[in-house]
This record gives structure tokens, C-alpha cells and sequence, in this order.
């Protein structure tokens, strides 16, 4: 027989948020408010600066991307201001955090930092932002350091993406930016999944003040519990399968279990939308995208109410005809 996991195993977080990026930046944004809310708690107080930089890595990764693609108007914070952050204050704290475990000129503190600050203040912006990934990888491979490694890591996350934004002429860091995005809320669910353990166990005389720190009607799944009608986008990213290029001019054809069909072309950045307006319960849609010079693809599956989607569909070129 199978066996159903149980469900304390399962992050709740990454399950309800995993087809909305949107969703996930609004639980990681309430969630930290409420840390630092209640962060008179010196338990609560070390849970908010761990999970601070955390958050402001998936805004930044995901803000970067939205600015890649044009959809994002507000300013970003540019590569030179985060690197003038890392000296000014992220590199004194991982310093102090490390040397704290393990004095300065000791063999592990030289293991983790053989060359000093020489490789975040030399070299290319490529090899500074390499030196963080692997203070980090290493942080995260001794025992004493695992909390810093997520610090770092997620500093890590955030100016990566910076650089990609920077380097991005339209479309040319788009799939880095996408990736980084994913990476960044991954740990972000991880952190708040960690989280919930510590307040379980931190409250577990009283399990009811746990509630205090999420947003329970994010986590729930709209439409199944009598809910109102929600509204539903579906966004998607047209690109050519070999070179990752925009496909401007396509066609997406939206098919409801219904019956009715919407038909949309994609943009200069080749992102085509629908809104499936009044939604009150999980509902099957399929998505046939084409585009001249390209086989069709069609993408299938169901949505949730309020539960936003997005996605990059690749398009094989047809091959040129034989001469």
C-alpha cells in the first residue's frame, strides 16, 4: 500500500507557493514583519537576522528579473552599491562570525579566508562575486558555520543577479535571472519551513501563538473553502529552444475545460499574459503556443484560484527546407 508522507515532512511553504512567485514574496514579506514585530524575543530576534537577508536576496533576484524583462519600473540596487555594502558591512560580519569559531591566523580561519579580503576587493566583478559563493560553499561544509552559509549565500544570490541585470541586453541574462530567482526562493521556503519548526518548539506549551507569525490565509489554497472568486494570471515567456532568444509575435491559444478559448500574441520580450477573472475552484487549461518558423507546443495542467503561474516556453526551430 502506499504510504502518504507525513505531512509535518512537507513544506507547507514551498507546496503553496511553488506556481507563484508573487504569493512567495508575500508570505516572506509578512513573515519577517512579524518576526521583527515580536523580535523583543531574543529567540524570535535570531530568527529575524537570519531570515532578513534571505528575503532581501528573492526581492532583489526577483525584482532583477522583472526589470530584465521590463516589467518592473523602481530602481534596483546596481552591482558597485553591493559591492560597496559587502565591504562596508556584510564582510566585518561574516569576518567576526568566523573568527569567533575560529581565531584569526589559526589553519581553519586561513582555510576560509586564505587570502583575506584580497579576493572580494581584486579582480574582475565575476571572480569577487565567485570568492562570495565560495566563502560561502565552504561555511555551509563546517559544522559551527551552517547559519553563516545561508547569510552569504543569499548575498551571494542577490548580487549575482545584479550582475546578470547589468550584463542583460533584453534577453541575455534572462535564464540566469530565472534560475537565480528559483535558487533564491528555494532557501526562502527552507528558512521559513525551519522557522515554523523553532516557533513550534519555541511555543509548544502554547502551539496557538505559532499562528502569530504567518499569514495562514496565504498558505491555504483559495477556491476550496468557500472563499470569494479570485482572479488568476497566467504569464509566460515565448523563447527559441537553441539560442533562448524572445519570440516576439507568437501565438497562445488558452482552451477552459469550458470550451471557450483566448487567443493572445506575444510581445517585443516575447511575454504573453491571460487573466482568468472569477475564479472559485481548481480548473483544467490547456496552452498551445506557436509561433512561424517554430513547432507548436502545447502545455497543460490545472490552476488554482488566485494562484498566479509563469513560465518560460522553449520552441524548437523547424529545420530549413531540404534545397
Amino acid at each position: 500500500m502506499y504510504k502518504l508522507l507525513w505531512h509535518y515532512l512537507i513544506n507547507t511553504f514551498a507546496v503553496r507557493t511553488i506556481k507563484s512567485f508573487k504569493k512567495a514574496l508575500s508570505q516572506g514579506t509578512d513573515h519577517l514583519a512579524k518576526l521583527t514585530a515580536n523580535n523583543a524575543d531574543p529567540v524570535v530576534a535570531a530568527m529575524e537576522a537570519t531570515f532578513a537577508p534571505v528575503l532581501q536576496a528573492y526581492t532583489g533576484a526577483e525584482q532583477n528579473l522583472s526589470a530584465a524583462l521590463g516589467d518592473y519600473k523602481g530602481e534596483t540596487m546596481s552591482v558597485e552599491e553591493l559591492f560597496d555594502e559587502l565591504l562596508e558591512t556584510h564582510l566585518p560580519y561574516w569576518e567576526g562570525q568566523v573568527f569567533y569559531h575560529f581565531p584569526k591566523g589559526t589553519a581553519q580561519a586561513l582555510q576560509i579566508f586564505p587570502k583575506g579580503r584580497t579576493t572580494f576587493n581584486e579582480g574582475t566583478y565575476e571572480q569577487r562575486i565567485l570568492a562570495i559563493k565560495t566563502l560561502g560553499d565552504k561555511c555551509a561544509q563546517t559544522p559551527p558555520l551552517g547559519p553563516l552559509s545561508i547569510n552569504v549565500l543569499s548575498f551571494h544570490t542577490l548580487i549575482a543577479s545584479a550582475r546578470a541585470l547589468q550584463q542583460s541586453a533584453g534577453e541575455g541574462q534572462v535564464a540566469l535571472l530565472r534560475d537565480l530567482r528559483e535558487s533564491a526562493w528555494a532557501v526562502m521556503c527552507s528558512e521559513m519551513y525551519g522557522n515554523l519548526g523553532l516557533l513550534m518548539h519555541h511555543h509548544r506549551t502554547d502551539p496557538k501563538q505559532v499562528e502569530r507569525y504567518f499569514d495562514l490565509k496565504l498558505l491555504r489554497s483559495k477556491g476550496d473553502s468557500g472563499q470569494a472568486e479570485e482572479d488568476t494570471d497566467l504569464t509566460f515567456y515565448l523563447t527559441d529552444a537553441v539560442t533562448s532568444a524572445a519570440i516576439a509575435n507568437g501565438t497562445a491559444v488558452l482552451t477552459r475545460a469550458s470550451g471557450v478559448q483566448e487567443t493572445k500574441q506575444t510581445d517585443e520580450k516575447g511575454k504573453v499574459q491571460f487573466t482568468i477573472k472569477g475564479m472559485k475552484a481548481p480548473e483544467e487549461v490547456s496552452i498551445l503556443f506557436s509561433a512561424p518558423g517554430y513547432g507548436p507546443r502545447t502545455e497543460q495542467g490545472p490552476i488554482e484560484p488566485g494562484e498566479d503561474q509563469e513560465g518560460n516556453i522553449a520552441l524548437d526551430p523547424l529545420a530549413p527546407p531540404a534545397p
